[in-house]
């Protein structure tokens, strides 16, 4: 089970590929009203595209308020909500913000964000290493800083 973050969601979105990413998540991932917020904010600006976001928005229990007062004192408020989320909720923590990423292992939560998706999505033949190659490209296009071109450098296809 996933919590993603806008990062990831505003990829998807920019690419007007929604429907690939819920297909890869099968219904496996949750959202906070912070990121929510944050989408909506992103597309009043004209950063991303009026979407819906397909996903199951889940309020923070005051467990997880405590750890997100905490925590967005230094990482926005989306990433904040979710990896106290995911960290009281053993959940897969989804987002490619750097320092989000490095407090969320500092707590010992799990983390992956587009890229992974994107491996996931071939491994579980959503998309092909060709398609989801075009998918990262486009990505890459409208602003998504990638530390690889293609997912072949990290998943090498299968040759006979």
């Amino acid at each position: 089970m996933f919590v993603v973050d806008t990062t990831v969601l505003s990829n998807f979105a920019k690419t007007n590929s929604l429907n690939v990413f819920e297909k890869i998540v099968e219904g496996r991932a949750i959202t906070t009203p912070h990121v929510i917020e944050e989408f909506k904010i992103g597309v009043r600006r004209g950063r991303y595209p009026s979407v819906g976001i397909p996903l199951e928005v889940t309020e923070l229990t005051e467990e997880e308020k405590n750890l997100y007062e905490r925590l967005s004192r230094s990482l926005g408020r989306g990433e904040a909500s979710c990896i106290a989320v995911a960290r009281n909720r053993g959940l897969i923590f989804l987002s490619d913000d750097y320092d989000a990423r490095k407090k969320a292992r500092l707590l010992g939560v799990k983390v992956s964000g587009t890229i992974g998706l994107l491996v996931l999505g071939v491994r579980k033949k959503v998309l092909t290493l060709d398609k989801v190659d075009k998918l990262l490209q486009k990505m890459i296009e409208l602003g998504f800083y990638s530390p690889i071109k293609r997912i072949e450098e990290i998943m090498p296809s299968s040759s006979p």
